[in-house]
């Protein structure tokens, strides 16, 4: 009696028996395109989209936001430290530099509430009291509050960026705004002491 011979299990592939049954087979991609699809996700995961855009366009305007008034508030102080009237007494130079001082605190405030504003109206932090909070803090550098949702993980660092390189901006500025004042005082000191020789020596010059 002559044996019929029998398939062996191993003479069919996975993808043969896949088509027997009439399914297809899967498509298996090149190595070349594995491997730029992993590249690709790796990048994306190190860099969000969203994060980058959206925060990188919010840097954008607050540092343009801040060139603006640093500069209207600079040619402000210069032009009145160089009227007649800041020289009429010691308390319009304390008065100027107060003033001045203050219009550079309101303007960092400001840039806060742009921060403030982008968070609300990118639906990325749900109320305006948790926003302004969180964009004080990371405006700041002292650190996020909360933690925003996956998509946005690198805007907190892209906010303490902006507040590190405004904070900069205004603190080199108020160095000169420093010197000037000390020199307005210097100038009124003189002033006044040159009107008293001058009132001493007409008094002397007297009958």
């Amino acid at each position: 009696m002559t044996g019929t011979a029998l398939p062996s299990a191993s003479a069919t592939t996975p993808a043969q028996s896949l088509a027997t049954a009439g399914v297809p087979a899967p498509k298996i991609a090149p190595p070349e395109t594995a491997t730029g699809a992993v590249v690709e996700t790796a990048l994306t995961e190190a860099l969000p989209v969203p994060d980058m855009v959206f925060g990188g366009s919010m840097l954008v305007l607050v540092i343009m936001f801040h060139a603006f008034w640093i500069r209207l508030i600079t040619s402000s102080f210069l032009k009145r430290s160089r009227g007649e009237g800041a020289h009429n007494g010691l308390w319009r130079a304390d008065l100027l530099f107060a003033a001045t001082v203050v219009a550079l605190l309101s303007l960092h405030m400001a840039e806060i509430f742009v921060w403030t504003v982008g968070l609300v109206g990118g639906n990325i932090v749900d109320s305006w009291a948790k926003a302004s909070y969180f964009a004080a803090n990371c405006y700041t550098a002292l650190g996020e509050p909360f933690s925003l949702p996956h998509a946005w993980r690198l805007l907190p660092p892209i906010i303490a960026i902006s507040g590190i390189f405004t904070f900069a901006w205004t603190a080199s500025v108020l160095v000169n705004f420093v010197a000037r004042y000390n020199d307005l005082r210097a100038e009124t000191l003189a002033r006044r002491e040159k009107a008293l020789e001058g009132a001493k020596q007409s008094v002397a010059q007297r009958p």
